[in-house]
């Protein structure tokens, strides 16, 4: 998929009536710079997140569905589900062991008042 990562910022830029001169200014680049950065069919990756803030669009939306991305997500998401199977065992864990520890404060109480009856009679 080639995407023209340029034109898709100027198009943004004049749906949102945002001129070469205002994102240069919000680049902190001289207009000359930006006008390259609309002509240029690659970007850097910084410079697209901060276009992406300053604009309030996610660029990176067009590359997401390229293989590289589809096989990060896919990796991301196994990793994610691993987590969170990890996390849910620990969750079941400490939920058994404060069980045993409700049981063990009963039988501890118990054994208490059974201590105390026989000592006040």
């Amino acid at each position: 998929m080639s995407v023209h990562i340029g034109l898709m910022i100027w198009k943004e830029m004049k749906q949102k009536d945002i001129s070469v001169s205002d994102i240069a200014a919000a680049l902190e680049i001289s207009k000359t710079k930006a006008q390259e950065m609309l002509n240029s069919a690659t970007i850097d990756i910084l410079t697209l997140v901060r276009v992406s803030e300053i604009l309030n669009y996610n660029f990176f939306s067009y590359y997401e569905s390229g293989k590289v991305f589809s096989k990060i997500e896919l990796q991301e998401k196994h990793k994610l589900t691993a987590e969170v199977d990890r996390l849910k065992a620990l969750l079941n864990e400490k939920n058994k062991a404060l069980e045993l520890q409700e049981r063990l404060n009963k039988i501890q109480l118990s054994t208490i008042s059974l201590l105390e009856k026989g000592q006040f009679r």
